[in-house]
């Protein structure tokens, strides 16, 4: 059903409880210099990664299960479990069960990350569903920036369990608002498909695929970037400044795609940003370095709101979002190593930078074409 309003308070709840699921990540990557002296030896930083390995094999099925049983009741269980793997991390245990505690939790954050949007986009009216996700595409960076803020007075009057308690109090105590407040949303009782014909069905539909094409190959950029430029262009200010020009530029995002297609943002964004990189190899210029994730973020945002610019149903959405979920941890995850292998030189990371922006603009601009092409088809 097509809303007359938007329901903005609402929004606000589900995208606070999306701050939570990013500290899913930012909480250990805070504390990570703490856990490699706790668990010396241990392989620490993939207890980072798990996260990312449940949304890469998990991403596409989210979306079903999200249309499956209720983007409410998927989200009321996500923050439950979410609560108690933090609450249990808090305390002391050896590295290989703080580990299944992680795989667990990314369960939990893959759900939450497909459900949220999922119901963002339903309470909003159609003129808002662009601005309603591009606010959503910026729940990750805001999320860690909060926590940045947060971990280290906490840490240094608690401890690291202090940290992961605190988290899962504050999933605790948000969960019987959202009891109260979330309405109901899609419920179905079609069983899943096989894993194979799933995967299949999503991405043998481009207006499903499309917007993770795009959503994909920005994360290969972003967390790598924000990583490796600071130092390359000796311009520390820049740990804080990139994810916050970047952040600027995926709300900006929301209002462009009022006026323009989601699905052209996206694309322009990383033909303006692969310039802007390009420009920065020759300048050295932290400004350029600036403009250049502001438009980045751009990108970002777009191709959150080309969700439901090719998708208006909320099953659609959840399988769109599942694909999104799945194809951002596969950019996630090889975006680091990528970079880490340039990372000496300027211009090899403008370098690298400029191919995923090429990549972008040509793979996404194909899947977008196609996605218009199949929404076409399916609305007659």
């Amino acid at each position: 059903m097509t809303r007359s309003s938007t329901h903005w308070p609402l929004i606000a709840l589900l995208w606070a409880t999306g701050l939570l699921a990013a500290a899913q990540f930012a909480k250990l990557t805070l504390t990570i210099d703490t856990l490699n002296g706790l668990y010396a030896g241990a392989p620490v930083p993939l207890a980072v990664s798990a996260v990312s390995v449940v949304g890469i094999i998990g991403g596409a099925v989210s979306g079903f299960l999200v249309g499956r049983f209720g983007a409410r009741r998927v989200v009321l269980w996500s923050v439950t479990l979410s609560a108690v793997l933090s609450l249990i991390q808090g305390l002391p245990m050896g590295f290989v069960a703080f580990m299944v505690t992680r795989l667990l939790e990314g369960f939990g954050h893959l759900m939450l990350v497909v459900a949220l949007p999922t119901m963002m986009v339903v309470l909003a009216k159609p003129t808002h569903k662009p601005v309603v996700m591009g606010l959503w595409g910026t729940f990750f960076g805001v999320g860690y920036a909060i926590l940045g803020l947060i971990v280290p007075p906490v840490e240094a009057w608690g401890g690291v369990g202090a940290v992961y308690v605190g988290h899962g109090l504050l999933l605790a105590a948000v969960l019987p608002v959202l009891i109260l407040a979330l309405p109901r949303v899609m419920a179905t009782r079609t069983p899943l498909p096989k894993l194979i014909p799933l995967h299949r069905a999503i991405y043998s539909t481009p207006r499903y695929f499309a917007p993770g094409i795009g959503h994909g190959i920005y994360t290969s950029i972003f967390i790598a970037v924000v990583a490796f430029l600071p130092t390359a262009l000796d311009a520390m200010w820049l740990v804080v400044a990139l994810p916050l020009t970047n952040l600027s530029g995926t709300f900006v995002s929301g209002f462009v795609a009022q006026r323009v297609p989601a699905s052209r943002v996206s694309v322009a964004g990383f033909i303006i940003a692969g310039v802007l990189f390009a420009l920065m190899a020759v300048t050295a210029s932290p400004w350029v370095a600036l403009a250049a994730l502001f438009f980045t973020g751009l990108t970002a945002g777009a191709n959150f709101a080309a969700v439901p610019e090719f998708n208006t149903d909320p099953q659609d959405q959840a399988r769109s979002n599942g694909a999104m979920a799945q194809v951002g941890n596969m950019g996630t995850f090889a975006g680091t190593p990528l970079f880490a292998l340039v990372a000496g030189s300027l211009w090899g990371i403008a370098g690298m930078a400029i191919s995923i922006c090429v990549c972008g603009a040509v793979m996404g601009g194909w899947a977008y074409r196609a996605a218009r092409r199949d929404a076409v088809l399916h609305a007659a």
